[in-house]
């Protein structure tokens, strides 16, 4: 058995295409490379089963769209799939990133979903000029809604030191706010 540079095993390489019409032409493609596809896909890229098919798919047709210029389909067709999984994972990434994990109602509004994704960037922005020490008491304060004696506590700090320290970095990030308001 042979190690591809995909890192896929498979015993015997795929046959090349042979001549035919375009439908069986797409077919014998796709029913050749799909399953080594969805592997690389799962395997490599981490892309949940359930979106792999989909992702297979767009490459087929992507690659018949322009298989006179292609001269290695299996070459096309594994980085085509490489392509897609990257470029899943990145939308899927910012999307649980600008959502927090949940999934934005279908019935939201475009403009309900822009407004938050600029609010979450201009939280983004802010937070990047607080530094990382405030960053960590704003969250454990207000996402992990920890109160102050407990993150006194946690820190070996007086409660009072705590709450100046908050009151440090709320001033810190409305400072923030205001200059990124100002530049924009």
């Amino acid at each position: 058995m042979q190690q591809p540079s995909d890192g896929v095993m498979r015993a015997e390489p795929p046959p090349e295409l042979t001549g035919g019409g375009a439908a069986d032409a797409f077919e014998e493609a796709y029913l050749r490379y799909a399953p080594r596809l969805q592997r690389i896909a799962i395997a490599r890229f981490g892309v949940p089963a359930q979106d792999v098919e989909v992702l297979v798919q767009d490459v087929f047709m992507t690659y018949f769209q322009h298989k006179d210029d292609v001269e290695s389909p299996e070459r096309y067709l594994v980085g085509a799939i490489c392509n897609a999984s990257r470029n899943f994972l990145r939308k899927a990434g910012t999307s649980k990133a600008l959502f927090s994990e949940e999934e934005p109602c279908a019935a939201t509004s475009v403009d309900e979903l822009l407004n938050e994704l600029e609010r979450k960037h201009l939280l983004a922005q802010m937070l990047g000029r607080i530094g990382g020490r405030c960053r960590e008491m704003l969250h454990r304060f207000y996402i992990n809604d920890e109160g102050t004696d407990t993150i006194a506590s946690e820190l070996g700090l007086a409660r009072g030191s705590v709450k100046v320290m908050m009151f440090k970095c709320r001033q810190r990030a409305l400072d923030a706010y205001r200059a990124i308001m100002e530049r924009s």
